[in-house]
């Protein structure tokens, strides 16, 4: 009886199997748009969930911004796919909604049932005026800005973090995975970078910051972390803290290190 009901179980997947091998494909992106003047704002900040964001300074006083959205197939053992229907109806209807208080522009996707997907891939792209402060966060994924210099402050909770700042201060989070600044602000002030499990390194107008460039296999593998602090002397303040991961930043041009040379270049 045992045989027989392992075989019947067999026979049952294959059958689903059969129908179900050639998974359907996804749905095209759904692509949204919307611009805003920045006249009178100081502030933007923008709120993502898992994907890409892509931040850069725009050519005129105006914010832009694009986002693709994508739907992911749910499977089921590997063999069944399917989409989800009421991602799908939220999909048809999601709006990017500008909320602007005062001074501040608030950038956020909107579904009409107010909830959020998690089958959902979000890729953004954004312009704003380089004069802004800007705020960005972002649960999951791959971040890059790149021009902003009214200041920063930007976390996100796993993934790669890159910015590239001509001046401002800089204040950045990742909770495991990489950041990686690069700032070439000639008023550089208190500065630290820390990661409580991997490693944390600086390089300051040439002058490299953090565990010794030569060292062994052991020591390289850097379970508990470090921090490095730095006083710049001007009022650009640069926070970066990663509790699992890399975090390197470059103020000025790279000097002469060796070991870790590559991680202060842009990718």
């Amino acid at each position: 009886m045992k045989t027989l009901s392992r075989i019947g179980l067999l026979l049952i997947l294959a059958t689903v199997s059969a129908c179900s091998t050639s998974p359907t494909p996804g749905n095209a992106p759904y692509l949204l748009t919307a611009d805003a003047a920045a006249a009178g704002l100081q502030q933007v900040s923008v709120t993502a969930d898992t994907g890409e964001m892509r931040i850069t300074a725009s050519g005129d006083d105006t914010i832009h911004v694009k986002l693709d959205l994508n739907q992911d197939q749910k499977s089921f053992l590997g063999i069944v796919h399917w989409m989800s229907d009421s991602t799908a109806h939220d999909l048809e209807a999601a709006t990017i909604k500008l909320d602007r208080q005062g001074s501040a522009m608030r950038v956020t996707l909107a579904y009409p049932s107010g909830g959020t997907h998690s089958d959902v891939k979000q890729k953004w792209t954004l312009t704003v005026p380089a004069r802004l402060v800007l705020e960005s966060s972002m649960d999951a994924g791959r971040m890059v800005i790149d021009g902003a210099a009214g200041g920063i402050a930007a976390t996100l909770g796993a993934g790669d973090l890159e910015i590239h700042s001509p001046k401002g201060a800089v204040h950045a989070s990742v909770k495991a995975g990489r950041l990686h600044v690069i700032s070439d602000s000639a008023k550089p002030g208190a500065i630290r970078v820390a990661s409580s499990f991997g490693l944390a390194i600086l390089d300051l107008n040439g002058k490299y910051y953090g565990p010794p460039e030569e060292h062994g296999f052991m020591s390289s593998l850097h379970f508990w972390g470090n921090s490095v602090a730095q006083q710049g002397g001007g009022g650009d303040d640069m926070q970066l803290k990663v509790f699992a991961g890399l975090a390197d930043l470059r103020v000025g041009a790279v000097g002469g290190v060796k070991d870790y040379r590559k991680a202060f270049t842009d990718d």
